[in-house]
């Protein structure tokens, strides 16, 4: 088992006695990496988006949603929009939350989807964990 983390630059986060190597744990968060992702039978390193201003992530977030296919009534889209007004349902909120977590790198959890019911409300997710951030110096867990 040691052998197998080893080959992949991993640390065993617990040990057995058998193994005969102390125990050890991560010592810091590990920051977000590039991810790779196939396009055309290309491999692309695709960075995650950086968004600082509140301006930058309600127009990332209005871009999405008039973006989605499934969204209706692309022109009055605001900010205070509900999703269900555009004809979109809690499947694709989740469409949408999984298209946040690989441009920008998060994990929503599923705790928190069924909140998102609102463009507003993914705007304020994101500045919460922009702003966490920026506190803690790592990404929350979920």
């Amino acid at each position: 088992m040691i052998k197998v983390f080893r080959m992949l630059n991993m640390r065993p986060l617990y040990t057995f006695a058998a193994d005969k190597t102390p125990a050890t744990t991560q010592s810091k968060p590990q920051q977000a990496k590039p991810i790779q992702v196939y396009k055309d039978g290309q491999l692309i390193t695709k960075n995650f988006l950086q968004l600082k201003k509140s301006q930058d992530i309600e127009g990332y977030v209005l871009t999405l949603v008039k973006n989605y296919y499934r969204t209706t009534n692309k022109s009055a889209i605001t900010l205070d929009s509900e999703l269900e007004q555009h004809g979109l349902d809690s499947l694709d909120s989740i469409e949408l939350s999984m298209q946040i977590e690989e441009d920008l790198g998060y994990v929503i959890s599923a705790e928190t989807l069924p909140v998102l019911n609102k463009i507003r409300h993914y705007v304020n997710y994101i500045k919460q964990v922009e702003q966490y951030k920026v506190e803690n110096n790592a990404a929350p867990l979920a």
